[in-house]
């Protein structure tokens, strides 16, 4: 308090000031000592901060007091021994850990003696407290309700026992610590039962998140708490460091009290940060939280990373340790399993399937003396443990433990590494371990899936779910990382280099299955064959789809959707059909690596996105196959740029001609039109935006003006022209129509000879029965027609091709 207070209070006091006037002084001097705490507060010393913290409120609380005696007695006030008031810090206030936006619990205890009138006294405080603005938590009791209280209600009971007397009657403190004593031995076995309840019914609602909530969360300070109590039921104890030498070991302690410092240095600059009481670390907070207790950016890692990395670190290990001496001090057959490495592998590979490993086991394992690397017996066990069906169940004692870096080196860059996404919602290394858990949880169709693989697949399955994430925590791709860090670990446990390089394989595509299924057109032939490409084959294509569903569901439940389900499944079997079309998938390959020269190249770069978007969106392979990106572009151009019609290019003598239309384009007539120049070559693209590009080749010189060429063009949109064609002569063996060629196109296919007018013929029959084409190819090679059709289904062509090819094939 400042030096001047008491001195002010003095004054006001000999004025005979009302309490209004007293509160608002206590309310000033409460506002100026808040305002200094962050000048007060050292992260190195956060211990030391929360008790001078305490100490201020007490004397705060103190002072209110006196002035209240003084106030009501006068210069009759009597010593305090005398007086039987007692004040009795609780909650984190009685421990000595309250932060400084907490409730400050406060239980008053007294007699009621006659001439006093005690009621009043207390009254006045409480409500002189609360105008001075203290956030105050209170229970008031005469000595002799004590014990009735605290046996009416487990929370009661819990406040008193950690009741801290610090001012008022020593002589009735004697007789309230009796009181609490007598209130720490009944019903112990009770307390404790029902502690244990509480604590696993709390930590099982709340896990370790990114945004972990600091007080309550699993390994969060209740868990400290919780030890605490019961320590203090059994023993009572003063404080857990009094077990230190019998019950807990020095060392285990050393990594508690480190955990537990860390807790309270986050919840105070929390506190301090938002002048509230807030114990949840969100998002927001983060990065200040950070700063304010001295982490700093790097050049490849923000600061908030490190504070993140190193809390979590801390809450796993007061669950660990929480967990084992809650578990040593209230099982009454607990045993302590010797800490050899050796014996506790064995102990795991030779237990049946479906054990879970104890708190003991797990302690064992975490104080294990361990090498600096694994023997060669050691990585084959661990591959071994790969082939039992309950790999996770071991994975997550080893985690628990603080020992999956020593067996798994790859997991070392991504232990407690928080994920800032927006999509997760765990850190790395849990979301991993929760990935291979989901796996084993497969059940109904996905089990039946899951089992049709080999055992040795079902375990590679398993080792990439475990580490499919490992490439991440830097700035380069991490699915690229991760299947390099992979491939070498792998080689280190044996597996074959055909395992090596199909989980690699895995591990670099792993996220593509999720991303197509939401964010492309799964109904596109295009997708499905590109899709199909990079996956490889239906063995690949399984494990990818059971990894996919795994990784999902170990994000959230608001993440693997019933909806996100079925568009994974329509997926998997879409491909697997695609998967057997040898002849696409090749042309889709090749695709792949057209794209990614399309978008390395400059002028591509430089489009809009959506153009970007509407180019790589066109169905059409063999449009990618055929032209060079500075061409392809040229065309997306034209047409994003024309409004109904525009021709590019017309070069002569021999007539080039290329038109894009984004209107219905009488295609049949204009060939009709200009059928005397011996048409050689023709293709059509499906572009977008409902744009189609056609190219036609001529063979003879263009002997008319340009311009007439142009007004043709300009009257191809009228739908309505019509004009007499020769009728070819086809035979129906030189059709082959397929129309199971694709999910959404089929394939016509017409060898024969050269005639004038063919290629009108043909359009103009399917343009009057509006079939679509989505792309042709058609080429002329000494007087011999040979052409390619790829016809949208949706048009009706299937289900009318046996009349489609009656009509082609009637004589004239």
């Amino acid at each position: 308090m400042r030096e001047n207070f008491p001195e002010t209070l003095e004054q006001l006091i000999e004025k005979d000031s009302d309490d209004f006037t007293i509160a608002k002084l206590f309310k000033e001097e409460k506002a100026v000592y808040f305002a200094s705490l962050d000048r007060q507060f050292s992260p190195q010393h956060t211990r030391s901060f929360l008790i001078a913290h305490a100490r201020e409120i007490e004397e705060f609380i103190a002072r209110l007091y006196r002035f209240v005696l003084r106030s009501h007695f006068g210069d009759f006030t009597p010593p305090f021994s005398a007086l039987p008031i007692a004040f009795l810090a609780l909650g984190s206030f009685g421990r000595e850990q309250c932060a400084p936006f907490s409730d400050i619990d406060l239980m008053i205890v007294y007699k009621e003696v006659a001439g006093y009138n005690i009621k009043p006294i207390i009254e006045r405080i409480l409500y002189l407290a609360w105008d001075a603005g203290l956030h105050l938590g209170h229970r008031v009791h005469t000595t002799a309700e004590l014990e009735a209280a605290a046996k009416s209600d487990l929370t009661i009971k819990t406040a008193m026992l950690e009741g801290r007397f610090f001012y008022g009657s020593r002589i009735l403190q004697v007789e309230i610590e009796g009181a609490l004593n007598r209130i720490r031995h009944h019903n112990q076995r009770e307390y404790i039962a029902l502690k244990i309840d509480e604590y696993n019914a709390r930590r099982a609602k709340k896990p370790i998140t990114m945004e972990p909530d600091i007080k309550e969360a699993t390994g969060g300070l209740r868990d400290a708490n919780t030890l605490f109590w019961i320590a203090k039921v059994l023993y009572g104890v003063s404080s857990t460091k009094d077990l230190v030498g019998s019950a807990i070991e020095e060392e285990d302690y050393r990594t508690f009290h480190q955990a537990l410092d860390m807790l309270f240095r986050v919840r105070v600059a929390l506190h301090l940060l938002t002048r509230k009481k807030v114990d949840s670390l969100l998002f927001q907070y983060q990065r200040e939280v950070a700063q304010l207790l001295g982490f700093s950016d790097t050049k490849t890692r923000k600061a908030e990373r490190f504070l993140l990395k190193k809390l979590l670190h801390s809450l796993a290990q007061m669950n660990r340790h929480c967990a084992f001496y809650i578990a040593k001090l209230t099982e009454p057959n607990f045993a302590i399993r010797p800490s050899n490495l050796k014996l506790l592998v064995k102990e795991a590979f030779d237990a049946p399937i479906g054990t879970e490993f104890d708190i003991s086991f797990v302690m064992a394992l975490h104080r294990a003396k361990l090498p600096q690397r694994l023997s060669r017996e050691s990585r084959q066990i661990i591959w071994a443990f790969f082939l039992r069906e309950d790999t996770h169940l071991f994975i997550e004692a080893l985690a628990h433990a603080d020992k999956l870096e020593l067996f798994f080196e790859p997991l070392k860059h991504i232990l407690y590494l928080a994920q800032f996404d927006g999509y997760h919602t765990r850190p790395v290394d849990e979301h991993s371990i929760l990935t291979l858990r989901s796996i084993s949880a497969f059940d109904g169709s996905l089990r039946k899936l899951y089992e049709t693989l080999s055992q040795s697949d079902r375990a590679l399955l398993r080792l990439v779910a475990l580490l499919h994430d490992c490439g991440k925590g830097g700035t380069q791709d991490h699915s690229e990382v991760g299947a390099k860090r992979f491939a070498a670990f792998a080689r280190i446990l044996g597996l074959s280099e055909e395992q090596v390089e199909l989980g690699a394989h895995l591990i670099r595509i792993h996220t593509h299955m999720s991303s197509v299924a939401r964010t492309e057109d799964i109904y596109s032939d295009r997708v499905i064959l590109a899709f199909a490409a990079r996956v490889g084959d239906k063995r690949t294509l399984l494990m990818l789809y059971l990894l996919t569903i795994a990784d999902m569901r170990s994000v959230s439940h608001a993440i693997y959707t019933h909806f996100i389900a079925e568009l994974l499944r329509e997926l998997f079997q879409r491909t697997q059909g695609a998967l057997g079309k040898k002849e696409q998938l090749s042309e889709a390959a090749l695709r792949m690596r057209k794209e990614r020269q399309l978008v390395a190249y400059d002028r591509f770069a430089a489009l809009s996105p959506q153009l970007q978007k509407h180019i790589l969106g066109i169905d059409s392979t063999f449009f990618f196959l055929k032209y060079k990106p500075r061409e392809i572009v040229d065309y997306a151009q034209k047409a994003s740029e024309i409004d109904r019609v525009g021709f590019i290019a017309i070069s002569q003598p021999v007539l080039t001609l290329d038109i894009i239309s984004k209107v219905p384009f009488n295609l049949g007539w204009l060939l009709g039109k200009l059928s005397w120049l011996d048409l050689g070559a023709m293709e059509i693209f499906k572009l977008f935006d409902g744009a189609k590009l056609f190219r036609m080749f001529f063979r003879k010189p263009l002997e008319e003006p340009i311009g007439d060429i142009a007004t043709l063009v300009e009257n191809g949109i009228d739908m309505s022209r019509t004009m007499k064609y020769p009728h070819p002569s086809i035979k129906k063996k030189e059709i082959t129509i397929d129309c199971a060629h694709s999910p959404s196109y089929a394939k016509m296919s017409i060898d024969t000879q050269d005639q004038q007018g063919l290629m009108a013929f043909i359009i103009d029959v399917f343009d009057r029965r509006g079939i679509d084409i989505a792309t042709a190819k058609i080429s002329t090679i000494k007087r011999h027609a040979n052409d390619l059709f790829l016809i949208e289904k949706s048009s009706g062509f299937c289900k009318a091709s046996d009349e489609v090819l009656d009509e082609l094939t009637r004589s004239a």
